[in-house]
């Protein structure tokens, strides 16, 4: 865990807390935090204002002031009356001088121009390096320059990363790298590297993930672009690369936790370990989720994204019928949920969870959604906010916006292992549409690729009655009894995600006419 020591409080730049000697959070107003943080990730270096305006404030106009009041209200929460810790360096910006205060002591072999607090062990951390202009051309290099303060940024985003600043990525512009070394001397798992090339008219970013400690490629891409659209271009590539990487990079650390021995797991060893039977549509996979995500949350209480996952999971104990007692597992999920909020309510991962768990299990449909809102504002390139959102979307009625996130997702993250979900999503937007043709062609590719997918078949089962296809929808709806014989209990007007009456009876009228048993 990465811990930073100010006198009296500690810093979890991992989890985004400052804590009193006694354990308790210390409050700060979200902009103060994340001014702190920042400052956190780059102790012993000066900040300038802007940069300081560029990670706190990136897409709003604010003045000194705003910096002014979140530096007051940070030295009033670590006991820096006199700013010593927290030191202001007249006419060039704000320092964090901490260095012999870490817990976690910097690389000694790292020159002082790239000396940074190492990445928590239990969270994955990359730089991204200067991109290179080829042929070394000045205009070209002033775009790539921005591509990676772009992407530095958008990636700084998502809470489940630490992302070196740019300050010490680009201390290795112009140098030739071996991606090796940077991730010893910066302390990162993953780096990723770049070029802009400019040709007939054309420019093509390419861009690749290496993990450092194998030089093992995990991801890689290419952009084209014409020079007339370069804030476009820059835009597009910033989001494209910043929404792939992140699923990328939990993939890759999925197989590293799986290589790893099972007596040095830690935390969030056991969340990567359980994820895969989360997505593996059946009672052994979920029971083997469960038992490694409840086993996460009870070594970090604090680790608000494992809370969330453990709530959807026991939501999927619920629909699933694979829990004995369906309305505790229910209560369960939605206690999981308030708990991972109560933790952590700005992480857009833990929103996009809980808000998800919220309206399917908690019949809180305007606070499930609001929630995803936050969640996809607070973060627009994370992939998994979009996923959840949709299917809230769906299940409120708003079937547009479910169909739009669902290819915003997609996008983002073609590879998922919750791409049929996405099939699912439009099946279900389709079907409420009363598109049911473009419902059954959706819910059987569905089924087809996940036989297990009950909620996928039940849509097949009702679309194909409302189109007078009953002797196909009995057929369908027999195979889900002999799959699963508990779901006709689970299906009754009060045990739905559905949030408007009319698409409950919709939906279970279909599943009636094919002789489906519903409560």
């Amino acid at each position: 865990m990465e811990m930073l020591r100010f006198g009296d409080v500690v810093l979890d730049v991992g989890r985004g807390l400052l804590r009193d000697s006694k354990g308790a959070e210390v409050a700060l107003r979200p902009k103060s935090l994340d001014l702190l943080l920042e400052l956190a990730r780059n102790p012993g270096h000066i900040l300038s204002r802007d940069e300081l305006f560029d990670a706190v404030w990136p897409d709003v106009t604010v003045t000194e002031d705003s910096i002014a009041q979140c530096v007051r209200e940070v030295r009033r929460a670590i006991g820096d009356s006199e700013g010593r810790i927290l030191r202001t360096i007249v006419k060039r910006g704000y320092c964090l001088d901490i260095e012999l205060q870490s817990d976690v002591p910097t690389a000694a072999s790292a020159p002082e121009s790239v000396r940074s607090v190492p990445a928590a062990q239990s969270r994955p951390s990359l730089v991204v390096l200067p991109f290179q202009s080829i042929p070394f051309d000045p205009e070209t290099e002033w775009f790539a320059d921005g591509i990676v303060e772009e992407i530095t940024t958008a990636l700084s985003r998502f809470r489940s990363l630490f992302v070196i600043a740019r300050n010490s990525a680009f201390t290795f512009k112009g140098q030739t790298v071996d991606v090796r070394d940077v991730g010893q001397r910066l302390g990162v798992r993953y780096v990723l590297e770049g070029s802009v090339r400019r040709a007939l008219g054309q420019l093509r970013v390419t861009g690749q993930l290496i993990e450092a400690e194998t030089g093992n490629h995990v991801w890689a891409e290419r952009y084209d672009g014409v020079p007339s659209d370069v804030f476009e271009l820059q835009d597009r590539i910033t989001a494209a690369v910043a929404g792939v990487l992140e699923p990328s990079i939990r993939r890759a650390e999925m197989n590293r936790a799986v290589r790893k021995p099972t007596s040095d797991l830690t935390a969030y060893d056991l969340y990567l370990r359980a994820l895969p039977g989360l997505h593996a549509w059946s009672e052994a996979g979920y029971e083997s989720a469960k038992s490694l995500m409840e086993e996460a949350v009870a070594r970090d209480s604090n680790f608000a994204q494992a809370r969330g996952m453990l709530a959807i999971l026991w939501g999927f104990g619920a629909y699933f019928g694979w829990e004995l007692d369906i309305q505790a597992a229910r209560e369960r999920a939605v206690e999981l949920a308030r708990e991972a909020l109560a933790s952590d309510s700005r992480d857009p991962l833990v929103m996009a969870r809980c808000g998800y768990v919220l309206a399917t299990l908690g019949r809180a449909h305007a606070e499930g959604s609001a929630l995803l809102d936050r969640a996809i504002a607070a973060n627009p390139n994370c992939a998994e906010a979009y996923f959840r959102g949709a299917w809230v979307s769906v299940w409120s009625g708003d079937f547009a916006t479910g169909l739009s996130r669902a290819d915003i997702n997609e996008r983002l993250d073609p590879l998922s292992a919750e791409a049929n979900g996405r099939t699912g999503i439009r099946a279900a937007a389709r079907f409420f549409l009363r598109e049911f043709d473009a419902a059954i062609e959706a819910a059987g590719q569905a089924v087809s690729r996940s036989p297990n997918f009950h909620a996928a078949r039940c849509v097949l089962v009702a679309s194909l009655a409302h189109t007078g296809r009953e002797e196909e929808a009995r057929a369908q709806a027999a195979e889900l009894l002999r799959r699963n014989p508990r779901y006709p209990q689970l299906l009754t007007l009060a045990n739905n995600p559905f949030r408007h009456k009319w698409m409950a009876e919709l939906f279970l009228g279909g599943l009636s006419r094919a002789g489906f048993p519903t409560g």
